[in-house]
């Protein structure tokens, strides 16, 4: 099972590749142009990582603050293009084969369903 998958260049298990891609995101932003900027957008961020093995996708979510401005989300997904670009490898790959992938960016408030039904039997 060694190497089989890798994320960016760097093995990875499927538990770690969220954590993998965070990581090498950073790395390939080392003494880049507005890395600090970049890095500091990617902390604020709730990364999550999903492989949908039905459709076979790779999506690695990244969720923000509601408040988070529009134009920050439009650097970050720039940002993240670059850094795919300049790596050599792909961003996914399963024994050495790219796989698909995307990246989801959102700061919208999740609904609390729950919360609003509760607040409708009340109400009666």
């Amino acid at each position: 099972m060694d190497g089989m998958w890798k994320v960016l260049g760097k093995e990875a298990v499927p538990v770690t590749v969220g954590y993998v891609w965070k990581e090498r995101l950073e790395e390939l932003s080392k003494r880049r142009k507005n890395s600090p900027r970049f890095r500091k957008l990617l902390e604020q961020a709730d990364l999550r990582y999903y492989h949908d093995a039905i459709r076979d996708i790779h999506t690695f979510v990244l969720k923000f603050d509601p408040s988070t401005d529009m134009d920050e989300l439009e650097f970050l997904k720039d940002y993240i293009l670059k850094l795919h670009d300049l790596s050599d490898d792909p961003v996914v790959t399963f024994k050495d084969e790219p796989q698909r992938y995307t990246v989801i960016f959102t700061a919208e408030e999740e609904e609390d369903h729950y919360a609003m039904r509760r607040a409708q039997r009340e109400e009666k």
